[in-house]
């Protein structure tokens, strides 16, 4: 979805809208004057409608605007009600761990940060992040985002030979797996004939969105994305 950008207060306006209805399931209208809007969250809205940023760190950005007061909700939010889990932190998804084999030495990594599908078709409206896998994708695709750190070693060696020498290797199967807070598998999504398709190291440096740290500061992330032949979904 791309937006025009010589009307930003409009933009800004839509896209608050279709944010918030996808959080908590009803319209609302935000008001908001363009001089009062910082330039880092216009920003975010452009960089958002491009897919540059993803969706859960844009709505921190939409979050920051209403706590300080430079968006106004003609709705009492004491209206808003939503069901609250009985899951304990335990019960929950908690982490991903990565196995990639068909390999010379199977790899198994933990732990990822972030786990997400990135479809390849059009964004519908009951898909409008592009966050699914669509049933009939031809090439499931996806990526792995983390904190850069000392025991993921032999994971970026496997990167860096994927970029020198990827046609030259043979795809192989990867197994991310969502683990609960005692590290029990609640689910695995099985991925085969896979390859690399890109790899970057990049500084999250918006400091009111959301960061892996749990810290209120820039912090280095890196990102790997992935093209597969084949997916299926395992419970045990």
């Amino acid at each position: 979805m791309k937006f025009l950008l010589y009307d930003k207060t409009h933009i800004f306006s839509i896209l608050f809208v279709i944010s918030v209805v996808g959080i908590v399931g009803f319209s609302l209208t935000a008001y908001a004057t363009d001089h009062s809007i910082p330039n880092w969250v216009k920003n975010n809205a452009k960089w958002w409608s491009e897919d540059s940023i993803s969706e859960a760190d844009y709505v921190k950005s939409l979050e920051y605007l209403i706590t300080n007061g430079i968006i106004e909700i003609p709705i009492p939010i004491t209206e808003v009600t939503a069901a609250q889990t009985r899951l304990t932190e335990e019960e929950q998804a908690q982490s991903f761990k990565v196995t990639i084999s068909n390999i010379v030495a199977p790899l198994s990594v933990n732990f990822f940060e972030k786990f997400e599908m990135t479809t390849s078709k059009p964004r519908t409206s009951d898909d409008p992040f592009g966050r699914m896998y669509h049933f009939r994708d031809t090439n499931p695709t996806f990526f792995l985002e983390s904190l850069p750190s000392a025991d993921k070693k032999q994971f970026y060696k496997f990167v860096a030979d994927w970029m020198d020498r990827g046609d030259l290797l043979n795809e192989f199967n990867i197994d991310v797996d969502v683990l609960d807070g005692t590290g029990t598998v609640i689910q695995t999504w099985s991925f085969t004939k896979c390859e690399i398709t890109s790899y970057g190291t990049y500084l999250q440096d918006i400091t009111n969105l959301y960061q892996y740290s749990g810290k209120m500061s820039s912090e280095i992330r890196d990102r790997t994305s992935f093209s597969c032949v084949g997916v299926s979904l395992k419970s045990p």
